[in-house]
């Protein structure tokens, strides 16, 4: 009998455990076994698979690239069956079911919410929940079927085997400032202007803070004063509503705040270009839900 038809869900989360504190007797304590039962269980398991899935050293345990590899398709089965999970929940609730859709900050609007009025109107009774993170908690969640798919500047992500992605359309950085701020009414602006000025950023694992610096780069200049940094776009709009500080922004998203005569973009010689894309597993088959999501999205870029 092969191995993997003796394997249990239960299992899975062992190995899961073990790959995440390295040591037996933690994992054992932390999911209600014996240790001498889990060292069996990994006993058994190595010798099925015929590799070794941790070194054994005096701190604990040390995983091998076969582990990593397992572990990583363990943990997409576990979020598989979680999303199963809460599928079954939201149809219980009367949902038709249920799309999960991962955005970063700096393209939350413009396409994002297009799309999900899109949606809406193919399946009324679906349960549509949107997520706004980071790119490096959004990725683990998308391998981990967490996520169904991913919506943020492409140009700096780093995308693992399994994933795929889609570019929807072009995107520039701009560098804002609130409408009191002193450079705000200028025509003519350079770096040396506003690299006077204090800074609010977002963090560094954020597309647009790596753009910032490549456009920095280019431009020959140092980076500039640090002094807030926060992942949110509604503070960093509402710092800038009061004071002297700067910010980068993704030029759609600035578009929209200037709209509401929240910001004022500031007229620098930008050099680079990005872009902004869906990002998705290979693996996984398009669901109608999904298909209908990125219909949206195209039309929405197109609008």
């Amino acid at each position: 009998m092969e191995w993997t038809h003796r394997l249990r869900m239960r299992q899975l989360y062992l190995l899961v455990a073990l790959y995440e504190t390295r040591n037996v007797s933690q994992t054992a304590d932390k999911m209600g076994v014996t240790q001498p039962g889990l060292s069996k269980w990994l006993g058994e398991l190595e010798r099925d698979l015929n590799v070794k899935l941790f070194k054994r050293n005096a701190r604990g345990l040390t995983p091998t690239e076969y582990c990593t590899a397992l572990v990583g398709h363990a943990r997409a089965i576990i979020g598989e069956l979680d999303r199963t999970q809460a599928t079954i929940r939201q149809m219980s609730l009367g949902a038709t079911g249920n799309l999960v859709v991962g955005t970063t900050p700096t393209v939350a609007t413009g396409v994002v919410p297009q799309a999900a009025r899109y949606f809406r109107k193919k399946f009324p009774d679906a349960y549509l929940n949107i997520i706004e993170n980071r790119l490096d908690i959004l990725l683990p969640q998308l391998l981990q079927g967490q996520v169904d798919l991913v919506i943020t500047r492409t140009d700096q992500a780093r995308l693992d085997a399994g994933m795929r992605c889609d570019i929807l359309y072009p995107e520039q950085i701009r560098i804002v400032v609130g409408a009191s701020h002193p450079l705000a009414k200028k025509r003519k602006v350079d770096w040396a202007d506003v690299l006077r000025y204090p800074w609010v950023i977002p963090p560094q694992v954020s597309p647009i803070r790596r753009e910032l610096e490549h456009e920095l780069a280019l431009a020959g200049q140092a980076a500039p004063r640090y002094r807030v940094e926060t992942g949110s776009t509604l503070v960093i709009v509402t710092m800038l509503q009061d004071g002297n500080l700067v910010a980068p922004m993704s030029a759609r998203l600035m578009t929209y705040f200037q709209g509401l005569k929240q910001l004022v973009p500031l007229p620098l010689p930008y050099l680079r270009e990005g872009s902004v894309g869906v990002i998705r597993r290979r693996e996984v088959q398009e669901s109608p839900m999904l298909k209908v999501f990125m219909e949206g999205l195209r039309l929405g870029e197109q609008g």
